[in-house]
């Protein structure tokens, strides 16, 4: 048995050079072929390809898979000046003749919206997001449920509300906090693009998220 082990370890060095050959060689075939050395990231990085980064590169989906930034102006299809040649009445408008936002799945008349794209491409440029929308266009539908779920005077009754003619939002992500940079932006600023916060909305009731378009309004 000693002379067995003793006869295992006087042949390390034949195996252990061809595994540091075979090494060697795969190094040189991993090696950058511009002439680079490899630098570290400290000094500003591999001339090489980062193959953790080509790696990640790959798990992620394709720029044309990703989802697409919001767009920063209305569909073509969106024509101002036939925003109130619909016919239908307060909360009854279908959605195909309204036009939609850059957030999902609101909707606002064409007049209102081609001013509300303007005032959300301004907003972002000052904040670096999109407006916070929690709600555009109401349904005759949806008027109703508000107005019999919520405190009396804090909804208007169905049929009435500028929302069910879509030319109001109600606006989050700190707008509705009176006291925040966003809503004293939004009193400096919203009136160049046609929107505005109305006198009635300080204090009966006290609602600073809701902002109304101004143009066409009775």
């Amino acid at each position: 048995m000693i002379g067995r082990h003793a006869k295992k370890k006087t042949n390390p060095a034949p195996v252990m050079g061809v595994v540091l050959a075979g090494l060697f060689a795969g190094s040189l075939a991993l090696a950058p072929l511009d002439g680079g050395s490899g630098g570290s990231e400290a000094s500003g990085g591999s001339s090489g390809p980062d193959r953790t980064k080509v790696s990640a590169d790959r798990a992620e989906p394709s720029p044309s898979r990703k989802a697409e930034k919001a767009p920063s102006k209305p569909p073509d299809d969106c024509e101002p000046s036939e925003a109130t040649d619909h016919g239908y009445s307060n909360g009854r408008i279908p959605t195909k003749e309204l036009c939609p936002l850059p957030q999902d799945d609101e909707f606002l008349r064409a007049d209102a919206a081609v001013a509300f794209y303007k005032l959300n491409v301004a907003y972002e440029e000052r904040f670096g997001e999109q407006m916070c929308v929690r709600s555009s266009y109401r349904s005759y539908e949806k008027q109703e449920e508000l107005y019999e779920s919520m405190p009396s005077g804090m909804a208007a009754a169905p049929g009435n509300s500028k929302h069910g003619i879509g030319i109001a939002v109600d606006l989050c992500d700190g707008v509705q906090d009176d006291d925040s940079p966003r809503f004293a932006w939004l009193e400096d600023n919203a009136e160049k693009y046609d929107w505005l916060h109305p006198d009635w909305a300080y204090s009966s009731p006290y609602e600073p998220w809701h902002w109304e378009f101004d143009v066409g309004q009775d």
